[in-house]
């Protein structure tokens, strides 16, 4: 659009608004009242109840949030008792022999102990 014809356009708009009748003005006035009235009632971002609706979806969010991590958490392996032991002696610090004699000292672990103490 040129300026030329912008400028009789608003021209022409605004005479035509002057010479509106009073009944028209009146008309015109409540609607633009009545509209405004309309957008600030619409204008707050919740109504008082949905503070409340908001609250209790953030509180299920961040429940979701905490309990599916914890809820899909890998388990650990399982071990076998040779790899506990074998940890066991890995982490120890005794000398090699008595590692190398391990299994002689588990049978004499199960032996009773006056069948020991007597000498066999």
């Amino acid at each position: 659009m040129n300026d030329p014809m912008q400028h009789k356009l608003v021209e022409a708009l605004d005479r035509r608004a002057r010479d509106l009748d009073g009944q028209t003005l009146s008309r015109l006035r409540r609607a633009r009242a009545a509209a405004i009235g309309q957008a600030e009632h619409h204008a707050t971002w919740l109504p008082v109840g949905g503070w409340r609706l908001a609250g209790a979806g953030l509180a299920v969010a961040l429940l979701v949030a905490t309990l599916i991590p914890a809820l899909y958490r890998p388990l650990a392996p399982p071990t076998l008792p040779e790899e506990e032991e074998l940890l066991e002696i890995a982490t120890l610090d005794t000398d090699l022999e008595l590692v190398e004699e391990m299994e002689f000292y588990e049978w004499l672990s199960a032996q009773p102990l006056e069948e020991v103490a007597e000498g066999g």
